[in-house]
């Protein structure tokens, strides 16, 4: 952008002492007034004139650039007058574009006034700069503008990697503009370059040494651009950090954490360090112990975790190919019940909605079934003292002979009668194997045997 301003500048007004028409004090002498020929420190007044006409034009020129480059920016942003930051770029971007030509018009119009050859030796270098300058904001304000209608682009995209791309493009554009603003600043200052790259080439071993944390980040960057293992806006555990991945920029990663400050991670870490992204589960995992008093009736329990499951077919969020709910433990007060569900939420928000109403569904369950929750409890237990005054030995003697063998025979008995109905007695169930389908289907119900 500099370099195009510049040489068109260069090509089409070129401007040095030597191309001022050599005739125009003649001229100003023959058709002007004797007194404009008086001096005034060291000018004469029609040069004083002269100059001062000049910059108002270059002024004028100035204001008209920008009402122009305004009103080309508005047409191309359909601009909306609610979007602030559109609204100072827009205010922003033309400035320097002004600046720009209105000293390409001072560097083309000044010589024709015939100034001093000192004097113009010393403006025409100076204004040179200047453009040069306008040109290098003009350039870095411009980014802005490229920014904002690439960030517009990839907010109506579904692609995020959009979203990631746009912040380094803006700045990988503006290092762009400063690289070639400097190496134009120093042609227009007369600075030679080559000297000074020859000198980086001596001392280029203590730069790439330097350089390395630098060269690392960027091929951090990269990597976050190639392999994509998070977006802006995901959810990520990075290096210990926990939050959200509010930028990625060539140097560093910044992360909001739920503690609502920033931690900037430089992106070298991003090449071996493990990145865990939460916003990329497929499932949100619940695994919870539902305690029943020891009081409750098998029946009762049966049902309850029939009911469970009914519901896990029934709400809107579940995963419904695969959720497990079993009686699972005889605690120290309660019998357990496992529900070991996912849930399909987009969101935590979305998650602990959906839970809230599952929780206060399993609650209503256990209130038409009349199964109770169980809660830490001690049972005491106390003997009368008479009772013991005997001894162990002579309690033991009055036992029947052969009491043991009654109470084991006792047992065996029971077992049999209550399972004898069974069909695992006559059969081996099979492994069990989910179907999610309602007690009487193909497979999968309470028991799972298919």
């Amino acid at each position: 952008m500099v370099s195009m301003v510049h040489l068109s500048l260069m090509r089409f007004f070129p401007c040095s002492a030597t191309s001022t028409p050599p005739l125009i004090d003649a001229w100003v002498a023959e058709n002007l007034s004797p007194w404009l020929n008086s001096e005034l420190i060291g000018m004469e007044y029609w040069r004083w004139a002269g100059i001062i006409l000049i910059l108002v034009i270059g002024f004028t020129v100035d204001v008209i650039v920008r009402f122009l480059l305004r009103s080309v920016i508005r047409s191309i942003t359909d601009t909306d007058k609610h979007d602030a930051e559109l609204l100072e770029i827009i205010k922003r971007v033309p400035r320097p574009a002004g600046g720009a030509a209105a000293g390409g018009v001072w560097l083309v119009l000044l010589p024709l006034v015939n100034l001093p050859s000192g004097l113009l030796g010393f403006i025409e270098p100076a204004l040179h700069i200047y453009i040069t300058l306008a040109c290098i904001w003009f350039g870095f304000r411009g980014t802005d503008l490229i920014a904002w209608v690439a960030r517009q682009k990839a907010a109506k995209s579904k692609n995020k990697l959009d979203d990631l791309l746009v912040p380094l493009l803006r700045k990988t554009l503006k290092a762009v503009v400063v690289v070639y603003g400097i190496v134009y600043l120093a042609e227009s200052m007369k600075i030679q370059l080559a000297p000074i790259i020859a000198g980086l080439g001596i001392g280029g071993l203590g730069f790439a040494f330097a350089a390395k944390d630098t060269i690392e980040n960027f091929f951090g960057s990269i990597t976050v651009i190639l392999d994509k293992p998070f977006e802006i806006g995901d959810w990520v555990i990075i290096d210990g950090v926990e939050g959200t991945v509010e930028s990625v920029g060539m140097r560093s990663t910044r992360i909001r954490t739920f503690y609502d400050t920033v931690v900037t991670i430089p992106n070298s870490i991003l090449v071996t360090t493990k990145c865990n992204n939460y916003s990329k589960r497929r499932y949100r995992r619940w695994k919870q112990m539902i305690s029943l008093g020891y009081s409750t009736p098998p029946e009762k329990i049966a049902a309850f975790c029939e009911g469970i499951r009914e519901l896990l077919r029934v709400h809107p969020y579940t995963r419904k190919d695969y959720y497990q709910v079993w009686l699972n433990e005889f605690a120290g007060s309660s019998l357990d019940v496992l529900v070991y569900v996912f849930w399909t939420a987009p969101d935590w928000q979305t998650e602990l909605r959906e839970r809230h109403r599952f929780m206060l569904d399993i609650i209503r369950l256990a209130g038409d079934l009349g199964v109770e929750f169980a809660f830490p409890t001690r049972t005491l237990y106390l003997r009368k003292e008479d009772s013991w005054e005997k001894g162990p030995e002579k309690v033991s003697a009055m036992r029947p002979e052969g009491w043991m063998k009654s109470a084991e025979s006792e047992g065996r008995d029971l077992v049999e009668e209550f399972t004898a109905e069974d069909d695992w007695r006559q059969h081996l169930p099979p492994p069990y194997a989910f179907t999610g389908a309602r007690d009487g289907g193909s497979g999968g119900g309470e028991g799972g045997e298919g």
